[in-house]
């Protein structure tokens, strides 16, 4: 790298420092004018050659990171970006040159909403469009990622593949203690009196477990469904091993959650096999996102990390909902 470029890295690094630590006092506001500035407005994506081949088209369509919609920001800590992900998939079904898809997950899940739209979206699109969809996946496809992996016609995970994480989970901090030691005290003023649910300044209500533990349960159940729908398993079965725990291949393969063992190559043989060929031309979908500062502070420091710790006090202030494995 020539010096100057570091020197623009440098001068990025600086006032992005200055931005994030004015963020916390103006609420958000600087950073949203700097993501503004340096994201594109409309994101995109474009192929490559990921295996040449003389036969018909298949996509490779990946999902590393957490699924959230969050996840196109600045302070997003992957390379997923939902909205592209949503046009990369699109695409590869309703291409008439692409005759199979093969989707490549490594992760650990994410969001309710984003998870369940990914996977309404996929079996509307092989509703319309019956191309074969498989499955391979990598370290982890948990939660979020196995759940997305459901309309899958097959599904395979290499042996050190953790998955499974069939659950959901939301939570808050409770910092009303904290808040008498520093003489803090919040007044709200509000119109009902579970408006301020999950409120972190005071302790939570048994009502108010009580509501949220059916949301929670309401969105399991969507969980159970899709699994029991996607795996052909009966629910009761499914419920069986649906406690969020984490699953081995080798175990997710004798539940029934995953068909075989193997690595991407052999989920992209699977995927010539079910469409007849055996020269198959693999083209690989890629993020055409210009400018990613996560690859920048990764680049000048694995250790710095306060645009990770600001996304986590971000999201403890707005409690989600979340197929998450963590």
């Amino acid at each position: 790298m020539n010096k100057k470029r570091w020197i623009s890295i440098a001068v990025i690094v600086v006032l992005l420092v200055i931005y994030v630590q004015t963020d916390v006092i103006s609420g958000g506001a600087n950073m949203g004018k700097l993501e503004k500035s340096l994201l594109p407005s409309e994101p995109s994506f474009t192929t490559g050659t990921y295996q040449e081949g003389t036969g018909k088209t298949i996509a490779l369509i990946n999902v590393n990171g957490t699924i959230q919609s969050t996840s196109d920001s600045l302070s997003a800590t992957d390379t997923y970006n939902h909205q592209i992900f949503l046009q990369e998939i699109e695409d590869a079904f309703t291409n008439p040159e692409i005759q199979a898809v093969v989707l490549a997950v490594d992760s650990p899940g994410g969001g309710v909403y984003e998870s369940d739209e990914i996977y309404q979206k996929l079996i509307s699109l092989k509703e319309k469009y019956p191309k074969p969809l498989v499955v391979s996946m990598g370290t982890l496809a948990a939660s979020g990622g196995y759940f997305i992996s459901m309309p899958a016609d097959k599904i395979l995970a290499t042996r050190d593949t953790l998955t499974g994480s069939i659950g959901v989970i939301m939570s808050t901090y409770n910092y009303s203690e904290l808040a008498k030691k520093l003489g803090v005290e919040e007044i709200v003023f509000k119109s009902g009196k579970n408006k301020d649910i999950m409120n972190p300044m005071r302790e939570a209500t048994e009502e108010e477990k009580q509501i949220m533990q059916g949301i929670i349960d309401e969105y399991y159940g969507y969980f159970v469904d899709a699994v029991a729908k996607g795996r052909e398993m009966d629910r009761q079965t499914v419920i069986k091993v649906a406690d969020g725990r984490v699953y081995t291949a080798t175990q997710a393969k004798s539940l029934g959650l995953i068909d075989q063992i193997g690595d991407l190559d052999g989920a992209i043989a699977e995927a010539a096999k079910m469409i007849n060929e055996s020269d198959p031309n693999v083209i690989q979908y890629q993020n055409e996102t210009l400018f990613n500062l996560n690859r920048l502070f990764s680049m000048v420091s694995p250790q710095l990390d306060f645009l990770g710790i600001k996304q986590d006090l971000q999201d403890s202030a707005v409690p989600t909902v979340m197929y998450l494995y963590r």
